[in-house]
């Protein structure tokens, strides 16, 4: 018999190498989720600049219709000016204003 003390051993953890890998993977988990974050934010900025791109666009579009709306009224006022329609008639037309005898009552006579 030997007087040698056993000494006590450390218990081996099997769980140690795998512990490990779980927080590397737990670590690429975060980095993939990080990335799709960044990526979609990345999205939606480039989205945003499409549409204020196009809303610009639209806004010129719609000045420019204004301005010809306002031209187009201003000119249907001018040819609508009764003054200028009868000197049309007058000048252009060769037409006179109408005499009272040259005008007939078309239908029924008392």
């Amino acid at each position: 018999m030997s007087t040698e003390k056993a000494k006590p051993q450390k218990p081996v953890r099997a769980e140690g190498p795998r512990r490990r890998r779980m927080g590397s993977g737990v670590a690429s988990l975060v980095l993939l989720g990080l990335t799709l974050a960044a990526l979609g934010h990345v999205a939606v900025q480039a989205r945003h600049l499409d549409v204020a791109l196009a809303l610009g666009k639209e806004q010129k579009i719609q000045g420019e219709l204004l301005e010809q709306r306002r031209r187009l009224k201003s000119e249907i006022g001018r040819l609508k000016d009764p003054g200028r329609i009868s000197t049309m008639a007058r000048d252009k037309l060769k037409m006179a204003p109408v005499v009272p005898t040259d005008i007939r009552p078309i239908g029924r006579q008392p």
